[in-house]
């Protein structure tokens, strides 16, 4: 254990380690001095004469509701607040004489459970349907840019996140690759293509697993690799015709990323998160434009995540909760238990469609 009085001289000795080590600048020292000294003075005023491995956690999540409900400092405020004081917490002399495990943020955070009612409604908001996934898709199509479509088409078939689609390999896609680099399209254009996600690529990069594509989102990304090893050229009838470089198509053959920027590399995070909120800007004019009557404005609702919910929800129409799990990489049950919506007049349909089997 600490005593409270004695945490103004392990302060000292913290800031003046971290200084070195990292040259931080005057303001930035005397910022993390102010937030600091402040959770000391916390403590002082409270009467909390010791820290020690029973108590830490909970008198740092009495100081963040202090600071939230007594102080109305904003939330995004105390998070800068909070993580200064538990790298301070956490640091090696500290955690020594507290002799606590190192603590998190998640630690401290009060969270209320969701009632799983409330999570469906929440999870429907954020889901496109049907008709509005296929608006998105074709106003991107309509744009021309097949990388674009070829990974937002990839997004809502297969629910992937997106750290697992940015660090996607052509190999990983389970389609046999010609000696060009194309992949080898299967002659049933009904057909399901498998997506083979490493563990090492996946959330808490645990387990391999399985989604899927449609035939028409692997035809997609052919026509996106032949987009980027050619280059429109004029000719002598001034007319631009698709030229293959020569020099992208030899790097085709042997490319290993799937997805890439305009540089030939792998393509980030933020490119992806960009182009999406692009073209969900592009959806909002030609709504405007053809003075479409829509229920939902694309630019407010439309992101990586909405593309992965859009995906599960569909999925979770035709498979069962378990299969649905296997695809989201959910380790609870429950979680995916959210994708599932009950549609009563879609129930209804059912039933009359084996109605047969009730009239025995």
């Amino acid at each position: 254990m600490i005593e409270v009085n004695e945490l103004t001289d392990y302060l000292d000795e913290y800031l003046e380690e971290k200084q070195e080590i990292k040259n931080l600048t005057a303001e930035t020292i005397r910022k993390q001095t102010f937030n600091i000294s402040k959770f000391i003075e916390y403590l002082e005023n409270e009467g909390i004469e010791e820290l020690n491995d029973k108590n830490v956690k909970k008198q740092l999540r009495h100081y963040r509701r202090y600071c939230l409900k007594q102080r109305g400092n904003k939330r995004t405020t105390v998070k800068t607040y909070m993580m200064n004081i538990l790298e301070f917490i956490n640091s090696e002399d500290v955690q020594e004489e507290i002799q606590h495990e190192t603590i998190k943020m998640k630690d401290i955070i009060e969270v209320k459970t969701e009632d799983p009612e409330t999570a469906k409604k929440r999870i429907e908001k954020i889901s496109l349907t049907w008709p509005q996934s296929n608006f998105f898709l074709d106003t991107i199509q309509e744009s021309g840019n097949k990388r674009d479509y070829a990974i937002c088409r990839t997004f809502i078939d297969s629910g992937l996140r997106l750290k697992e689609l940015v660090l996607l390999n052509k190999d990983d896609i389970q389609a046999e690759i010609d000696d060009k680099g194309f992949y080898i399209l299967p002659d049933d254009h009904n057909d399901f293509i498998e997506i083979h996600l490493r563990g090492e690529t996946t959330k808490g990069e645990s387990k391999d697993r399985t989604t899927f594509i449609t035939w028409d989102t692997l035809e997609s990304i052919n026509e996106m690799i032949s987009e980027r090893i050619t280059k429109l050229r004029k000719n002598e009838y001034g007319v631009y015709r698709p030229i293959i470089q020569r020099k992208k198509a030899k790097m085709e053959e042997t490319r290993e990323e799937l997805f890439t920027n305009l540089k030939g590399k792998r393509i980030g995070k933020r490119g992806v998160q960009d182009l999406i909120k692009k073209h969900a800007r592009e959806c909002d004019l030609r709504i405007s434009n053809e003075n479409l009557n829509c229920p939902i404005n694309y630019s407010d609702s439309v992101s990586v995540h909405i593309l992965r919910h859009t995906a599960l929800s569909h999925y979770a129409e035709i498979l069962t909760v378990a299969e649905v799990q296997s695809i989201a990489g959910h380790s609870n049950s429950q979680t995916t238990d959210k994708y599932i919506h009950i549609d009563r007049e879609q129930m209804k349909q059912k039933l009359k469609l084996n109605s047969g089997r009730f009239n025995n």
